[in-house]
């Protein structure tokens, strides 16, 4: 069931950041072809979604200010024949309006007709248009006939402003709604993450551990949020590996970057495992080192610190660790100075996360580093990556290693939404011996 409730809250949000006499307009994605006249499986854009709750294509949103008033006007497709028997039958324009809450709702046939009239002395547009969005094409047409009318006095839109930094901006504290879909989804991606590190052995191949992940997901109503690594051996050390197609070998380390989606919230996970069962003696030392880094890395995750802040505590303790095993020839000082660690560990610690699994928000705002507030929620994601080369001791090739998990800030300290998955090197070989042995 919609919360409409929820979702007028936000468009009231954006409501009062938008100038005196002004519309909005926003449109939801389009189908995508994946190949001639087949189509991937439908996503909303994540902007759409945020404000309407609306989950199906060809429909806008028009938000209207004109006196400090607020009306929201939602356009759709009719529904057809042709899609009953297709892809299945259209809500009316009646049930859209009284299950999401829309002051009025009409058909988008309808949309040029009401947009000339809503445009008459509006100063100020806001819009999230690419070159081909139809509400973009109409508007158009809408001003080319309002301009025809200059001499009964009627004033064009003379402001335009980008919709996508405002909402990203909105986007970036989570309401309570939000948060338990996030929690929802790391809950059904701990426990994927689980059974596919009970089923983990050599022999198998990294697409059979896939598809264990993707059933999971599936069989708890919930979608891959991206794309799965299951990168074993040197095919972790690809950092968007996506293969997935080599057998698992013994003694070989097993890199798992895979989460899902929930009701389009989304999760973000990465394990890295011994395929045996055991990591031997320098798997250790490089898995203690990453281990380290996001712990520490975590504990900062507090209000008024920043992300960079969190990047740089475990960028010096992987510094300080790849000095102690001889793998930067060089003092803490000209390492971090000169950024040796980048060969090793070249990506930032983390990201936000919400409706996308990269949650498109400004990291800085007025050129400083956004402070750390309530609400946010983002990964902590140290790694390191030891490529075969003449310069690395041969004990530590190919080795990927990476360590995952989704942090929400809260008053009372950072929670950990992904903490059901074991990483401390003792819990991980528990888990995988006892399945083993079973």
């Amino acid at each position: 069931m919609i919360n409409k409730t929820m979702f007028k809250k936000r468009i009231k949000k954006l409501f009062r950041l938008m100038n005196d006499n002004s519309i909005a307009i926003i449109e939801s994605a389009p189908k995508k072809i994946r190949n001639n006249d087949s189509t991937y499986r439908y996503r909303q854009s994540s902007n759409f979604y945020y404000l309407t709750g609306y989950d199906n294509p060809s429909a806008i949103l028009v938000i209207l200010k004109k006196k400090k008033k607020l009306t929201t006007h939602f356009f759709t497709k009719k529904p057809n024949k042709h899609d009953e028997v297709w892809t299945g039958s259209l809500p009316s324009s009646v049930k859209i309006k009284n299950l999401h809450g829309f002051d009025k709702c009409d058909y988008q046939e309808d949309f040029e007709k009401y947009l000339i009239s809503y445009l008459e002395n509006i100063k100020s547009v806001y819009h999230s248009w690419d070159h081909d969005n139809v509400s973009k094409l109409i508007f158009n047409k809408c001003l080319d006939k309002l301009e025809q009318r200059y001499r009964s006095g009627i004033e064009l839109p003379s402001e335009f402003f980008s919709l996508k930094k405002i909402l990203h901006k909105l986007r970036l504290i989570k309401d309570k709604h939000e948060i338990e879909l996030i929690r929802a989804a790391g809950k059904i991606s701990s426990e994927a993450h689980i059974a596919m590190i009970k089923k983990c052995k050599p022999g198998l191949t990294e697409k059979e551990l896939e598809a264990l992940l993707i059933y999971n997901f599936n069989v708890n109503n919930a979608l891959e949020a991206y794309t799965s690594i299951v990168a074993s051996g040197k095919n972790a050390c690809v950092l968007h590996y996506i293969e997935n197609s080599s057998t698992l070998q013994n003694g070989d380390l097993l890199l798992t970057d895979a989460a899902c989606e929930y009701k389009n919230y989304a999760s973000d996970i990465t394990r890295t495992i011994p395929i045996n069962g055991r990591y031997n003696r320098y798997q250790k030392l490089l898995y203690n080192i990453v281990l380290k880094a996001q712990e520490k890395a975590i504990e900062a995750c507090v209000i008024g610190n920043t992300l960079q802040n969190i990047h740089l505590i475990a960028v010096k303790i992987i510094c300080k660790g790849l000095i102690e095993l001889g793998l930067i020839n060089k003092s803490y000082k000209q390492a971090m100075d000169e950024e040796l660690y980048k060969k090793f560990y070249m990506h930032n610690t983390g990201h936000w996360l919400g409706l996308d699994v990269h949650d498109p928000s400004e990291y800085k705002e007025d050129n400083e580093p956004v402070k750390l507030k309530a609400g946010m929620i983002f990964t902590v994601e140290p790694g390191l990556y030891i490529r075969a080369h003449k310069s690395v001791s041969k004990k530590f090739h190919n080795i990927g290693i990476r360590i995952e998990d989704d942090i929400l800030i809260t008053k009372k300290g950072p929670e950990i939404l992904t903490s059901n998955v074991p990483k401390s090197i003792k819990a991980i070989e528990k888990l995988m011996v006892g399945s083993n042995s079973e």
